[in-house]
């Protein structure tokens, strides 16, 4: 068994730099303090278009309530690489507070899963711009999924889940045009606040659990992400911010992209 986990902690990295589409890759571990009491710890790590995008450290208490509701909370360290106009890279950090409540109902061999998570990201970082982003997000993810348990070590599942915004900037834009540059078009822009609300991501994933020991879990699956997020873009001239006035681009809309993402994982149990 020992091997298994040592293959898999080796193939990780290689599946991660896929060049087809995206990948994440973790490794983790599950301490059980006491009955229904959990303690768990994952690094992950996360790639796109074969280049890495961040790493992300995780520490989430669970508690099952009882054989219908688990409820959990925790943070996450995330670290993402931003690389500059040289080519050289550093970190930027974020960190992620979270509490979720998921419920179960099974019937027959198949259990039904309804998870509602609450997250809170403080983003970091002197080039941070407030008026096009907010450094301390709120968002309400809500899954619903199935899984097929009745083999003996294999589980297979599938899962959608929708993420809302809840507290995005927004802001109003006059009519005006007032500078233009580079083919770019300016036209001013004031903030209003953190109150655009919507619906930002849509996911699908489909994959199993393998489970060929007790304390051995391993995940593979497929991410489908189709995200459509409302962009602004207010990073003018310089010179005109110095004037009190904020630039807001012709740029500004929604923006729509999709990924798949290869996702292997594993977990060993105490």
């Amino acid at each position: 068994m020992k091997r298994l986990a040592l293959i898999a902690a080796l193939l990780l990295p290689v599946a991660a730099w896929a060049q087809e589409f995206g990948a994440r890759t973790s490794i983790g571990a599950d301490y059980k303090i006491q009955k229904g009491l959990h303690l768990g710890v994952e690094e992950e790590l996360r790639v796109g278009d074969g280049t890495l995008d961040n790493l992300r450290t995780t520490l989430d208490l669970s508690y099952k309530v009882n054989k219908y509701l688990k409820v959990d909370g925790g943070y996450t360290l995330i670290n993402p690489w931003k690389v500059k106009d040289d080519y050289s890279g550093f970190w930027n950090p974020r960190h992620r507070l979270f509490v979720s409540a998921t419920g179960h109902y099974r019937v027959g061999d198949l259990q039904f899963s309804l998870k509602e998570k609450l997250q809170y990201t403080h983003r970091t970082g002197d080039s941070l711009n407030v008026y096009q982003t907010n450094p301390n997000a709120l968002s309400l993810k809500s899954r619903i999924g199935v899984k097929y348990k009745g083999f003996s070590s294999w589980e297979p599942f599938a899962y959608f889940e929708l993420r809302t915004a809840l507290n995005d900037p927004w802001g109003e834009v006059s009519g005006n045009l007032q500078y233009t540059n580079k083919d770019r078009a300016y036209y001013t822009y004031t903030h209003t606040g953190y109150t655009h609300v919507y619906n930002n991501r849509y996911r699908f994933n489909i994959g199993t659990d393998w489970a060929p020991s007790k304390k051995h879990n391993f995940t593979f699956g497929i991410l489908a992400d189709y995200c459509t997020d409302y962009e602004i873009d207010t990073n003018g001239p310089s010179n005109w911010e110095k004037k009190g006035v904020r630039l807001f681009t012709e740029t500004t809309g929604w923006v729509d992209t999709f990924r798949l993402s290869l996702c292997i994982g594993y977990q060993y149990k105490f």
